[in-house]
C-alpha cells in the first residue's frame, strides 16, 4: 500500500453525528500511515471544518491535507476516479487496513492478468 493516497470523509465516517471519534478510527489511521499511505481528510463542509475536527481529536498531524469533497472531478483517466477502491465505513474501521491492502494487491494483479482476476469489493472477494 506504500504511497497510496487515502481520502477520508469526516461526518459519519471519522466521527459520529455528535462529533465523537468512531471506534477504531484512530488505530486504523495509525495503521494506514504505518503501511505507507498518505492520508487526506475531506468534507462537503470544507477544508477548515476538516482541520478543526482533526485538531479536536488530536489527529491533525495524521493528515497531509484537508479539502472540500469534490462535486465534480475532471481527469484524463476518469475511470481511476470512480473505481472499485471505495471502502464503506459501515464495514468497520478495523477491517480497512486489510481491505485496502487486498485491493492494492488486486490492482497489481489486474494490471498483469486482466480485470477478471482483480479484487472487487462489490462481490466481496
Amino acid at each position: 500500500m506504500k504511497n497510496a493516497n487515502v481520502f477520508i470523509d469526516v461526518d459519519l465516517t471519522l466521527v459520529d453525528a455528535n462529533g465523537k471519534l468512531l471506534d477504531g478510527a484512530k488505530e486504523a489511521l495509525i495503521a494506514l500511515q504505518g503501511a505507507g499511505c498518505h492520508l487526506f481528510l475531506w468534507s462537503t463542509v470544507g477544508a477548515d471544518y476538516c482541520r478543526k475536527v482533526a485538531e479536536s481529536h488530536d489527529l491533525a498531524k495524521s493528515f497531509e491535507g484537508f479539502s472540500a469533497k469534490p462535486d465534480v472531478v475532471i481527469d484524463d483517466m476518469p475511470s481511476t476516479c470512480v473505481s472499485p477502491f471505495v471502502y464503506s465505513r459501515q464495514r468497520g474501521w478495523k477491517n480497512i487496513v486489510t481491505y485496502t491492502d487486498k485491493i492494492f494487491r488486486g490492482q497489481k494483479l489486474a494490471a498483469r492478468t486482466g480485470p477478471a482476476d482483480a479484487v472487487h469489493p462489490k462481490r466481496g472477494d
